[in-house]
């Protein structure tokens, strides 16, 4: 005699369910295989790149885009966030203007010296306009680098990963970090955290200052307090 036909699809579940649960803890398994690749590619990526001086070539073109607007020293002893952009993909997309633009009008007041911003591009079909269209249609000023035969890369041999195309430069234009600000804010956080308390740190060093914060609490002093009394200070000598 058959089973009874409740017995069949009870078992019927029964089974679809193991192999669910079992699906589940597979997928999970595989996920976390994954993200301890891509973790693991992270933390190399980062190792390799920490110290190592980025190399600018001569002949790069720069365009001032907007009023007032003047083109870098790539050689200055300043900080620098660079972002290096290839040819490959949307541009625009890539590119994350409005995201820039915020971080850009912070930097204004969030940083005892501002840091520059270096922006290369190597544009499609060597069409430099692109470039120039992309920011003054978001309303975008600032100096670029137009680097036509791809020579920034080829140099530098930078990450093919576009996440990691963007770098902390020190004043020896050597890299602190890796990461676009931009796109995390975590990262921004750290970029100003990082290059705060190494300017404050060089100001204590050189003109004997008396503020100091706490490594601990990440604190930092009153960057307009500082920003004056190095007014002053220079104005005196």
């Amino acid at each position: 005699m058959p089973p009874p036909r409740k017995s069949f699809i009870f078992l019927t579940y029964k089974y679809l369910t193991s192999s669910l649960v079992l699906l589940s803890i597979f997928s999970i398994c595989f996920l976390s295989c994954i993200e301890n690749k891509r973790r693991d590619s992270i933390a190399k990526i980062v190792e390799e790149w920490t110290g190592k001086e980025i190399q600018f070539p001569e002949g790069l073109t720069c365009i001032p885009i907007g009023k007032d607007t003047t083109c870098i020293d790539l050689h200055n002893d300043n900080y620098k966030i660079l972002l290096y952009v290839d040819s490959l993909g949307c541009t625009s997309c890539r590119l994350n203007l409005t995201g820039w633009k915020k971080i850009m009008n912070e930097s204004d007041s969030a940083f005892i010296r501002k840091p520059e911003f270096v922006f290369i591009f190597q544009p499609k079909m060597k069409d430099e306009k692109e470039v120039q269209n992309i920011f003054k249609s978001n309303g975008f000023s600032h100096s670029v680098f137009i680097d036509k035969e791809n020579e920034t890369d080829k140099i530098n041999k930078f990450p093919t990963n576009t996440e990691f195309q963007c770098f902390l430069l020190d004043k020896d234009n050597k890299v602190i970090m890796v990461g676009n600000p931009s796109q995390y804010t975590v990262i921004w956080a750290l970029y100003k955290k990082v290059i705060n308390e190494r300017e404050t740190k060089a100001l204590m060093k050189k003109g004997n200052w008396f503020y100091s914060f706490s490594e601990t609490a990440n604190q930092l002093p009153d960057l307009n307090l500082i920003r004056k009394e190095a007014i002053k200070k220079t104005s005196l000598i």
